[in-house]
């Protein structure tokens, strides 16, 4: 017989329910500050040992390039390029966490870049994207379901739902 670990909460429905509940406290903690709101993602992050504390700073980093860019700040163009920078240097460094990388990943993936008809490339984002917010929820949920492991996963489909909320959105 094999042995398999037991999670309370594992059903979908008791999970949905769970994430809605969190993300309604941590929005109502934040007063709808975005950025306040994933940094309490990313504090949770780090409090169940998956980043550390600088990730927490260069992940905020990154998601604040994204979400100025969105909100027309900054120049989009400069913005993922500097996203790019960010992350190579993470992915080259060889200390990053996964959680992290993921995280940051996201983020990255959260700008479109396409050719407009006069053969020109075009940097987009979101107005407000969530492919990085959403990795991070994804990484914690899965990090619950399959420690660190199931953080990555967790982290890369919550990416994944972000970029399609935003092309749900249809904000770009």
């Amino acid at each position: 017989m094999m042995e398999t670990a037991t999670y309370l909460g594992t059903d979908i429905a008791g999970m949905m329910q769970a994430a809605r509940a969190e993300a309604r406290r941590i929005m109502a903690a934040n007063k709808g500050d975005m950025v306040s709101d994933h940094k309490a993602i990313l504090d949770r992050l780090e409090a169940a040992d998956l980043i550390t504390d600088e990730e927490v700073e260069t992940l905020l980093a990154l998601y604040k390039l994204g979400y100025e860019a969105g909100e027309k700040k900054t120049d989009p163009q400069r913005a993922y390029f500097e996203s790019r920078e960010i992350y190579g240097t993470m992915a080259a460094g060889g200390k990053a966490s996964p959680v992290a990388l993921v995280v940051a990943s996201a983020a990255v993936g959260s700008f479109e870049i396409s050719v407009n008809p006069e053969g020109s490339t075009t940097v987009s984002i979101a107005r407000v994207s969530y492919g990085s917010s959403l990795a991070g929820i994804g990484a914690g949920i899965g990090s619950l379901l399959g420690g660190p492991a199931g953080g990555v996963l967790g982290g890369a489909i919550g990416g994944l739902i972000g970029g399609i909320v935003d092309d749900k959105k249809g904000k770009k």
